[in-house]
């Protein structure tokens, strides 16, 4: 009976392994740093460089483009990822402001979405490429 049990749990076990271990290996993570450029109807563009960390599902960091700098903040499920940035603007051209990134990790490795900021009619469109 005792060899039975064994025999069972044992089962269960790999069982519950052949379930976790594809998930495992499907994991994406969105640590590193990464150019980001996108554009928003014939003038509005974005192009900073953003440096992430994550711990599990959330993403932190920075952001810093030629106009502005800041905070960035957000989540992740599975390829796809969402992340604010709190720009402070560094020169007279920039902007201060909420940037909303929304976008999925493509097999290329390349993040493809939309952002928009806050106050701006509109949705662009952006890609990014990790760089480290």
């Amino acid at each position: 009976m005792n060899a039975l049990k064994r025999l069972f749990a044992g089962a269960v076990v790999a069982c519950a392994l052949a379930l976790v271990f594809p998930i495992i290996a499907e994991a994406v993570t969105f640590a590193g740093t990464w150019a980001v450029s996108g554009r928003l109807g014939a003038t509005g563009s974005v192009s900073p460089v953003c440096v992430f960390r994550q711990s599990g599902i959330a993403v932190s960091g920075t952001c810093k483009g030629p106009n502005g700098t800041g905070s960035a903040l957000g989540a992740v499920r599975g390829a796809a990822i969402e992340w604010q940035w709190h720009v402070v603007r560094t020169d007279p051209q920039g902007y201060s402001g909420i940037v909303t990134f929304r976008g999925t990790l493509g097999s290329d490795g390349v993040i493809r979405g939309t952002w928009a900021f806050a106050g701006v009619d509109g949705i662009g469109e952006f890609t990014a490429q990790r760089v480290r």
